[in-house]
Formats: C-alpha cells, structure tokens, sequence
C-alpha cells in the first residue's frame, strides 16, 4: 500500500508553464464581480454605497476598476441620512487620482429639493466630493426645468452652478 501511495504522490506534477496556459487570460481583469454591493462607512456612518451590476477591476498597467450594465452611488449626510443618487449605465473608478468617470444616461438626484440632473457624462471627483462635467446639461425641479453647457455641484446636489446657462428661467423678485 506504501508503494502504491508513493508511486502516486511521484506521479504528480504542476507544471507552471502548462498552469499559465490555461489559467492567463489576455485583457482579463484581476477581479470581477457581479452585483457588487460595497459601502464607505466613517466612524459607524454610512458615507456612500455604491452598487454595480458588473464590476471589472485591473491592477496593471493603472488601477482602475470598470463598471458595466448600471451603476448606483447613493451619498449619505453626517446624520446618515440618504440625500442623493447618482445612476449610470457604466463608469470607470481611477483608484490612485480618486476619480469616478461616469457616462450614458447619467442622472443625479438630490431628494430635499426634488431636483435632477440629466446629462450623458460627468466626473465624481471623490476626494473633495465634488461632480462636474463640461457637457450638456438638463436640471428638473417642480418649479422648473434649467438647462446650459457644463456644470460644478457637490456629491449632495443641493446647489449647482450651470456654466453656460440657456434657455428660460424663472427668477423671484
């Protein structure tokens, strides 16, 4: 029975060229997830939830994490209350710049002020929580509809400046 044990055990070998073969992928990311459901919680509070359907994270040649399919951010104030949402069908997170490029269908939404921001791309600059973009811009609110090329708001959304404004607004004596 020895023998038999001992001629198996000899019998086994990796080869690691053979394994490189079969396990490298070309392109392929370093992770990949579906339905990713990740939160940033500082000192017990939720910060930010971020949800994605199909999250692809590469380490070379720059640490970038690819997000596919939808894409949800929800910010959160200090008291840990939900105050707006970013939504989009696919972004790109630079992990060392801490940037969040987001595009297609992008819309934010800020739930005090029952706002909206439509546009097809902006940036979510996570160091210093601010969103901008240099593209067109819709913003809708009950009382009206605002519209114009660029904008610069924080994470929160509750104030935004419209770079190039167009169109009709409303203005209160």
């Amino acid at each position: 029975m020895s023998i038999l044990l001992a001629v198996v055990l000899m019998s086994c070998e990796n080869n690691s060229g053979e394994i490189q073969r079969i396990t490298h992928f070309e392109n392929a990311p370093d992770e990949y997830t579906e339905d990713l459901n990740m939160f940033h919680n500082d000192s017990g509070q939720t910060k930010v939830n971020l949800y994605a359907n199909v999250s692809q994270t590469f380490y070379e040649p720059k640490h970038i994490t690819n997000f596919k399919d939808y894409l949800r951010v929800d910010f959160f104030n200090k008291a840990g209350t939900k105050v707006s949402t970013l939504i989009a069908l696919s972004g790109v997170f630079d992990h060392d710049e801490g940037i969040v490029e987001v595009q297609d269908s992008v819309r934010l939404f800020n739930y005090a002020k029952e706002q909206q921001l439509e546009t097809e791309y902006l940036i979510w600059n996570k160091k210093d929580s601010t969103i901008r973009t240099d593209r067109n811009v819709q913003v809708r609110s009950p009382k009206e509809i605002l519209k114009g090329k660029g904008l610069v708001t924080k994470q929160d959304f509750s104030f935004f400046e419209i770079l190039e404004p167009t169109g009709k607004m409303n203005i209160n004596k």
